[in-house]
């Protein structure tokens, strides 16, 4: 669930402590907003001002991620009338119980979380055929090679040296890129290569590092079911393919 759902749960929770302080006073509390102008003299006055903000702030971008999200319109004037009357203990007025406005929160995130999985579930399909189109373009250029899993590859320098295992302990430098050319990872930005178990890394790198003699330099094209396939990872959409530029330095030799 969206973290200004919890945002709002967490106002809703602090609202009626708020409102039964206020109902001691409840012939001097206002359920309207004052026009006059705001005098702040002490610190607790800066403190309620800066509170203010702080609600009217969450409150714009909670109204903004509601209309991306579910193409709601929230009517600013009834939450603030809500409000005024939640705060000045008015419980009369209010509209709907606690138990009510637990379940209108249950049912928005349901919505929200039902929007993205089928936001997600679009973007993942958009990411298969993207590259779907793309390795069926790349199958006719020189010099790529394909493998039975549908990895190809391309070799830019041939090595000379040991090819690893399935289980070896290796040393890389590489480059990792969408399909758009979107750099996400850079082990020579890092400057530092990457040390990695084969047996430990997507079904993609195990297959083209196991190709590579060490010396080579390859680029590896890797569909997004022998990536990180649907779900993605971090800065990698589900279902991308993906592209690695990588240098295989050396096999790391286990200290006997």
């Amino acid at each position: 669930m969206r973290n200004y759902i919890a945002i709002l749960l967490c106002l809703v929770l602090a609202l009626p402590a708020q409102a039964k302080k206020a109902g001691k006073n409840k012939k001097e509390a206002k359920t309207e907003c004052s026009k006059s102008p705001v005098a702040i003299a002490t610190a607790e006055d800066s403190l309620a001002y800066a509170y203010g903000m702080a609600m009217g702030k969450q409150t714009q971008d909670i109204i903004a991620q509601l209309k991306k999200d579910l193409d709601y319109d929230i009517p600013l004037d009834i939450a603030l009338k809500a409000m005024n009357a939640q705060l000045a203990g008015d419980t009369a007025s209010l509209l709907l119980t606690e138990e009510q406005v637990a379940n209108i929160y249950q049912q928005t995130g349901r919505a929200i979380n039902a929007k993205l999985a089928e936001k997600r579930a679009q973007e993942v399909e958009k990411n298969k055929e993207e590259g779907k189109d793309y390795f069926e373009k790349l199958a006719d250029e020189p010099g790529i090679q394909k493998t039975e899993s549908g990895l190809m590859y391309k070799i830019e320098v041939m090595g000379t040296g040991e090819k690893p295992a399935a289980d070896s302990h290796v040393k890389v430098n590489y480059i990792g890129k969408l399909l758009d050319g979107t750099e996400f990872d850079n082990s020579y930005k890092r400057g530092k290569p990457q040390e990695m178990m084969l047996n430990r890394v997507i079904k993609g790198w195990q297959e083209g590092l196991m190709l590579m003699p060490v010396g080579s330099k390859f680029t590896l094209y890797i569909p997004s079911d022998i990536a990180y396939g649907d779900n993605g990872l971090g800065p990698i959409p589900g279902g991308s393919s993906l592209v690695f530029d990588v240098e295989l330095i050396e096999i790391v030799k286990e200290a006997e």
